[in-house]
């Protein structure tokens, strides 16, 4: 168990450190990969079709599959890494800023991170001081511990799959069940806001760099938090006040894998636009003469449903397609980001960029919806079709754009402008 000393002393950067060089083997790793796929297995397939050399190229699409699934494999590492590398720094800031104030009202605190008042005479006053610093204390050894107690075992778990060589399963459960992980030691770095005291000094305590980072990370613990000060809130829902960012985010996280929803052939949009609807989007009506949804509006009827007919009448052209939606956000208002000032509540669309057959160049054709953006900038997001949520942006691309083609990455920000 972590104790007083262990926080006092604990060197969060070589954590950080340490993920930056997981990240970099597993760069190597997914290079590698493509290597062996494009220099070996794949001329060997082509160029050697007898019995041998198809089993040459089985070797080398086997040894590329479990380069390509360790790439994944470490990106989780990564991933675990660098959330108790911030856990770990929120915590020890929040251990100083408790000896800060001890320092501050003249109270001891010993080698075990117990508090005893100093001087002659307890005053009331020195009481409350008393028990604001030991209750600070407690909190940054509980965030420091529970941070502890989630990494070591899915680093665990990250080691023992070494083997796997299905890169799909890596990816898909190894990588996301880190990824969830990540997010879950990011939460426990927030306190549960029983005590709202607790939590001012708490917030007061971490640098303007670590409150950004955890708005961004954690938007509906912190909204939502008992004592967190008014304008935070109102900076994570939204100054204008045309919709609300954090109701958005939380419906998203709720119904990641509501079918009830899925209406449509492909429900990736619909679930996008779904969750504007859900955070208070007001739609854009009709204009248009007759039944259906006129070219620039947004929004679906109370009744919506599927079918031929339906899918015509009861949702606007720009509800359930990709590149109708992110247009008509991008002429009403809207505007695009780069991925490193992403928010929670923006949109990610994806543009054909590369070769296929499917789709054409040029083609936005998937859309989700960022639910997080780490501390070290890795966007989470959620989405419909398939059903996903709080899985890392960076880490599916490379398996996106190997199934299908190379794709370039669009970061909207909703900003209603008809209403």
């Amino acid at each position: 168990m972590i104790t007083f000393a262990d926080l006092r002393n604990a060197r969060p950067a070589q954590w950080q450190t340490a993920a930056e060089d997981w990240l970099s083997l597993s760069k190597h790793a997914l290079q590698a990969a493509e290597d062996v796929r494009g220099q070996g297995s794949r001329p060997l397939a082509e160029n050697w079709t007898d019995a041998v050399g198809q089993q040459a190229a089985a070797d080398l699409k086997d040894i590329a599959d479990r380069l390509e699934a360790g790439a994944d494999l470490m990106r989780g590492v990564t991933m675990v890494l660098d959330g108790l590398a911030s856990a770990m720094e929120y915590a020890q800031r929040t251990l100083n800023h408790a000896l800060e104030l001890a320092e501050l009202h003249h109270i001891t605190v010993d080698q075990d991170g117990n508090t005893s008042t100093q001087g002659d005479g307890v005053t009331t006053e020195k009481l409350v001081h008393l028990n604001d610093v030991s209750d600070l204390i407690k909190e940054a050894l509980r965030q420091a511990r529970e941070a502890d107690a989630l990494a070591e075992p899915q680093l665990r778990t990250l080691m023992g799959e070494t083997y796997e060589s299905d890169p799909a399963k890596a990816l898909d459960d190894a990588q996301t069940a880190a990824s969830h992980t990540q997010m879950e030691i990011l939460s426990r770095s927030i306190p549960d806001g029983t005590d709202p005291q607790v939590v001012r000094d708490w917030w007061a305590g971490l640098t303007p760099q670590q409150q950004h980072e955890l708005m961004r990370a954690e938007p509906v613990r912190i909204a939502n938090l008992n004592g967190i000060p008014t304008d935070v809130e109102l900076d994570l829902r939204g100054r204008d006040g045309k919709y609300d960012r954090v109701r958005q985010v939380q419906w998203a996280l709720d119904h990641w894998d509501d079918t009830s929803i899925d209406k449509l052939d492909n429900n990736c949009t619909n679930f996008a636009s779904e969750s504007l609807r859900q955070g208070g989007v007001k739609e854009k009506p009709d204009t248009g003469w007759g039944p259906g949804w006129s070219d620039d509006s947004w929004g679906r009827d109370d009744d919506a449903d599927s079918g031929w007919l339906d899918e015509r009448t009861d949702w606007s052209k720009s509800w359930g397609a990709a590149e109708n939606l992110q247009n008509f956000i991008l002429q009403n208002g809207g505007y695009e980001v780069p991925a490193s000032q992403a928010m929670p509540g923006d949109l990610v669309f994806y543009e054909q960029s590369g070769d296929n057959e499917h789709i054409e160049k040029g083609n936005t054709h998937h859309a989700a919806v960022v639910t997080a953006v780490t501390p070290d900038g890795d966007v989470k997001y959620t989405q419909h079709t398939t059903s996903r949520q709080n899985v890392s942006l960076d880490g599916r691309l490379p398996a996106t754009e190997k199934a299908e083609g190379e794709q370039k990455i669009r970061i909207v920000r909703v900003s209603p402008g008809w209403y």
